[in-house]
């Protein structure tokens, strides 16, 4: 048994001390403690918590500071209802941490119990879940409680002008509570000279009158009427320059939030020395605190359903594979030609390998669509072309899920995102004649067993590119660096459109299905750039890049996989040079 997931009991001997607490106020256990519920989850700890955490630590016999970390982080998230420091109780007793241990306790052990059968009771045809960006349930950020709360009302295509701020907030809020969590910006709760130069932030609101002053603030970048730069938080705004900012890694575009060091001075002008990206927060953190929410809308897991999906995935019998290409020009033979031969060397697979899901993203024509008769005529054929196409492949029909997604110029063409599915009418010939058919947003997530996948088909490092802001000392860097930038960017965004309305409008009531917080386990970026893969805090981030380049190029996604970057794998068709 781990000693970071409890399932044995502390000693009597220790456990019977829990009274004293003399000895125990200046242990690692002590000091960890604060670190962890008071100063990463801001929790009050009643008398004689310190002591029982001490006992608890001694009992298990735990030297390693890592792993009483974990410990702890486990009691936590019991102890404040699977995961919500900010929802739970405010206050930790050991009454309640008692409770927590034994819960805890009891769930490890049917959870090995799971991860012992190697998952052979999980039906995986209930697993593959598709979850559309308009079916998503709205969380919104709660400044009061300091929390998620479920929207009162479903979020609508024409919402009140309140709304348009609301998204902005939400979006500020969430990325600064994952800041102000970060160990270099908790404040000591006790006076600890190693920690004396934490980074403190400061609200815009509160430069006034400091000019002369060395400050760090965090807010959106923006561009006003007067054609300037200025960062604005939830109270004020402040003009910045940015003639000698030295950039930390990433993409700077208007429309992201950012934290600024430098001085404001006596103009009232905020000099900006670094600028970088706030921190990100992995998938597992996330989930320790919020993990109770159902962000999608399909059923929260508890600590023993994940453990048993885990053990579900890695075990033989569930092993596939998931296939990703993108831009399907259906209107040109060659790739059509392609497109068959790679269904039908999956089609003539074993029957225990066929991948599970083809996702199929757009642009589906290399002609934008145009609102017209012809336009809806022609897409109707494509559509009818594949559909006879797919249906020349009776095993593929029969064990595989097909998912398309629209691309940025199939109809109906928008700018606004998320985008809605393909339209029933031009889609009717795949509907009538393909049985596992889903036609999904643009965003699209998909769940399978314990993970959760983002689909997002746009250009998007063109786009970024196109609308970074220029610092005067930048250096302009290689592909390879591009790539890692805009992963970062993203990620640290926790969002998939960090730009200004005017660049990519954004339906505000929907905003939260372009949220990537808590962090998804994996993130394809279906872009017309060149194919990439990266891991960034432990999400899996892929390009798929173009089907119909030279060589017919896609990606094939493993989730059996234990290590996260060979997951994914990138494929083409072979060239004459290999045969």
């Amino acid at each position: 048994m781990a000693p970071g997931a409890p399932g044995g009991r502390p000693s009597a001997r220790r456990t019977a001390n829990n009274g004293s607490s003399s000895s125990t106020s200046g242990s690692l256990a002590a000091r960890l403690a604060r670190k962890v519920f008071q100063q990463k989850y801001s929790l009050q700890l009643a008398p004689g918590v310190i002591d029982w955490l001490d006992a608890f630590v001694n009992g298990f016999e735990l030297d390693d500071e890592d792993e009483i970390v974990d410990t702890f982080e486990h009691l936590v998230r019991g102890a404040v209802g699977s995961g919500s420091g900010l929802d739970g109780p405010s206050k930790i007793t050991v009454e309640l941490l008692a409770e927590t241990y034994e819960k805890l306790r009891v769930t490890n052990d049917d959870a090995e119990d799971h991860a012992q059968d190697g998952g052979a009771d999980v039906d995986t045809a209930h697993h593959l879940k598709i979850i559309d960006a308009f079916d998503l349930p709205a969380w919104r950020w709660d400044d009061s409680r300091g929390g998620f709360e479920k929207a009162e009302t479903a979020p609508t295509l024409a919402p009140g002008a309140l709304s348009k701020a609301q998204y902005l907030r939400d979006r500020f809020n969430i990325i600064k509570q994952v800041i102000l969590r970060n160990e270099h910006f908790c404040p000591p709760t006790i006076v600890d000279p190693e920690r004396a130069d934490y980074m403190k932030l400061t609200t815009i609101k509160n430069l006034l009158g400091r000019q002369g002053g060395h400050f760090l603030i965090f807010g959106l970048l923006t561009r006003m009427e007067d054609g300037e730069l200025y960062l604005e938080d939830l109270d004020d705004k402040v003009k910045l320059d940015l003639s000698d900012a030295t950039p930390e890694s990433g993409l700077f575009t208007e429309g992201s939030f950012v934290l600024v060091d430098g001085d404001y001075t006596h103009d009232s002008i905020f000099k900006v020395a670094e600028i970088g990206h706030p921190p990100s927060e992995r998938r597992d953190e996330a989930m320790r605190i919020h993990g109770h929410h159902d962000f999608l809308g399909v059923g929260a897991l508890s600590a023993a359903e994940e453990a048993e999906l885990i053990a579900a995935e890695q075990a033989p019998q569930h092993e596939t594979s998931f296939i990703i290409l993108s831009d399907l020009h259906l209107d040109n033979a060659k790739v059509l030609a392609a497109l068959g031969d790679v269904l039908g060397a999956y089609n003539d697979m074993d029957p225990k390998s066929i991948p599970r899901l083809f996702v199929l993203c757009g642009n589906f024509r290399s002609r934008p669509w145009l609102f017209d008769g012809e336009a809806m005529r022609e897409y109707s054929e494509l559509f009818a072309t594949l559909a006879s196409l797919l249906s020349s492949f009776p095993a593929l029909l029969a064990a595989s899920h097909f998912l398309l997604i629209p691309g940025p110029t199939d109809p109906y063409s928008s700018a606004a995102l998320p985008r809605p599915a393909l339209p029933d009418a031009l889609a009717k010939p795949l509907l009538a004649r393909i049985p596992n058919l889903t036609l999904g947003s643009n965003p699209c997530r998909v769940r399978w067993l314990s993970q959760e996948l983002v689909f997002f088909r746009d250009d998007m490092m063109g786009r970024m590119m196109r609308n970074a802001v220029r610092f005067p000392a930048e250096e302009p860097g290689s592909k390879g660096d591009l790539r890692k930038a805009l992963v970062q960017t993203i990620l640290d965004q926790a969002h998939l459109a960090p730009l200004p309305l005017n660049v990519r409008p954004v339906l505000w009531d929907f905003d939260h299905a372009l949220r990537l917080y808590p962090m998804p386990t994996t993130l394809v970026l279906a872009d017309s750039f060149d194919p990439y893969k990266l891991v960034y805090e432990r999400c899996l981030v892929f390009n798929p890049g173009s089907f119909q380049r030279r060589r017919f190029t896609w990606s094939t996604y493993h989730p059996h996989m234990a290590e996260i970057k060979e997951r994914m794998e990138e494929s083409e068709l072979p060239g004459p040079d290999d045969y």
